[in-house]
C-alpha cells in the first residue's frame, strides 16, 4: 500500500526554534500545515546516560514526496546533533483535507 501523505514529528529545544523551522517550511511550500505542541518532557538515553529535557513537538502535514526536502531543511536549521525527524503515514483523511494539502505544497522535481 502506498501512502501519499505523511505527518512528520520533530522535537525542538524551544518554541522559537520550532517557529523558525515552520516559517521556512511554509514559505517554501514544503508543508501544508504545522502545529507546535509546547512543553513536552522527553526522556532518552544519550551518550550512555539517561537524560530528560523540556522540548516542544512539531507536527508537520505534507506529501510523502516532500520528506527529503523536510529532512534537509530541518537538519540545516536544528540545533541538535541528531534531531528527531520521524514520518508516519496518514492512512486516511477527508478528501477535502488531502486535496488542500496538495494545493499548499510545491511538487518536488
Amino acid at each position: 500500500m502506498k501512502f501519499d501523505y505523511i505527518q512528520v514529528l520533530v522535537s525542538c529545544e524551544s518554541t522559537e526554534q520550532a517557529k523558525t523551522m515552520v516559517d521556512s517550511l511554509l514559505n517554501d511550500q514544503i508543508i501544508a500545515c504545522a502545529q507546535i505542541l509546547p512543553k513536552i518532557e522527553s526522556f532518552y538515553r544519550w551518550r550512555g546516560q539517561i537524560e530528560s529535557s523540556e522540548e516542544c513537538l512539531l507536527l508537520l502535514k505534507t506529501a510523502a514526496s516532500q520528506f527529503a526536502a523536510i529532512e534537509q531543511r530541518i537538519t540545516s536549521l536544528h540545533s541538535y546533533q541528531t534531531p528527531e525527524i520521524i514520518a508516519v503515514p496518514i492512512v486516511a483523511g477527508t478528501t477535502e483535507y488531502l486535496q488542500w494539502i496538495d494545493e499548499q505544497i510545491k511538487p518536488q522535481n
